[in-house]
């Protein structure tokens, strides 16, 4: 698996999706600069922006440049490798969540950096809680993406990612039906985490959402939709890719 990891990092060297991470959680540091420049809130309005828009797609088009970029080979460079598909693809997935941690680690830095500079209400360590739970929060979307961009191209899988986080943001974060919708935990979670509610606004201190109690469950949850998506994905990308390859599965 390790040789699978370095070989996925190897294709990805110099191509724009080895850049995406860093570019998009810096690119989010740059553009709150411009609404709370010298602000208290800079810190609450990058996190708000970042976890709720900028981070779902930053992870969409990673997944669906790496795909592309097989799925234009017709899946041979991994049809043809004398290890499983099932390795090649889970070294995807691990190369990806790697990314995502990066993108995670630069952002809660940056927002360290400028709470220093301008006073914020978020503690570094309350910062760098948020970065790990929301690495975990958002692997289980790697899978999915990597199955509708190989299944539906780049454009159906970003309207899927604007769907995703428009309901989960807009309808159900903030209300007791939270865990039933994967994309609405990572958000929920950082109501007692970071002080934000999924409107940016920052949480009162008498607030129900400020029940840290949420945290555990909502990690397990998905930890369980990150496996199950894992699973589907993998069963339903491996037939498609011998289909591809001209084999007759289809």
């Amino acid at each position: 698996m390790i040789l699978n990891i370095r070989a996925e990092r190897l294709k990805m060297k110099h191509t724009f999706g080895s850049i995406l991470p860093q570019t998009a959680a810096l690119l989010t540091l740059v553009l709150t600069l411009g609404l709370a420049y010298g602000n208290e809130y800079y810190s609450a309005n990058a996190w708000n922006w970042w976890y709720v828009m900028l981070l779902p797609g930053m992870l969409c088009v990673l997944c669906c440049l790496g795909i592309k970029r097989e799925k234009k080979m017709h899946y041979c460079n991994l049809l043809s490798l004398p290890v499983s598909t099932e390795s090649c693809l889970m070294a995807k997935i691990v190369c990806y969540a790697m990314g995502l941690c990066t993108a995670n680690l630069i952002i809660a830095a940056g927002t360290f950096a400028a709470g220093r500079l301008w006073g914020s209400d978020i503690p570094l360590m309350n910062g760098f809680a948020a970065a790990i739970l929301l690495c975990i929060c958002y692997l289980w979307e790697i899978p999915l993406f990597l199955w509708l961009g190989a299944r539906f191209g780049t454009f159906i899988s970003l309207f899927s990612c604007m769907v995703l986080s428009a309901v989960g943001v807009g309808l159900l974060a903030d209300s007791d039906l939270w865990w039933l919708f994967p994309a609405a935990i990572p958000v929920r979670l950082m109501c007692p985490v970071l002080g934000i509610m999924p409107n940016g606004l920052l949480v009162s201190p008498d607030s129900p959402l400020r029940d840290a109690g949420i945290i555990l469950p909502g990690i397990l949850i998905c930890l369980i939709w990150f496996v199950f998506m894992t699973y589907v994905s993998i069963r339903r990308l491996i037939p498609a890719f011998y289909g591809a390859y001209g084999t007759g599965i289809t």
